[in-house]
């Protein structure tokens, strides 16, 4: 397997906020190790503020981000005041 074919097996997010107002921010990947040993490699892009990751399955991730560009965005309707 090539470099440009190696899929991370997580993607790597840091988490700001709260409740409604929670924004999740990709940050990285992480790969398991090629030669068989228990461990992942983690590649940061940008480091989290408050030292929190969060790793979430890289194909149910993906899936995911797939599944939500294909819905319509909602749109609200105007209420009279």
């Amino acid at each position: 397997m090539s470099d440009k074919d190696y899929k991370p097996d997580f993607n790597v997010y840091t988490i700001t906020g709260e409740g409604r107002q929670k924004y999740w921010s990709k940050v990285g990947a992480a790969f398991a190790h090629r030669d068989g040993k228990k461990g992942y490699n983690i590649i940061l892009s940008a480091l989290p503020l408050d030292g929190k990751l969060v790793l979430i399955d890289f194909e149910e991730d993906e899936q995911r981000r797939l599944e939500a560009k294909e819905q319509p965005k909602s749109t609200k309707k105007a209420t009279a005041a």
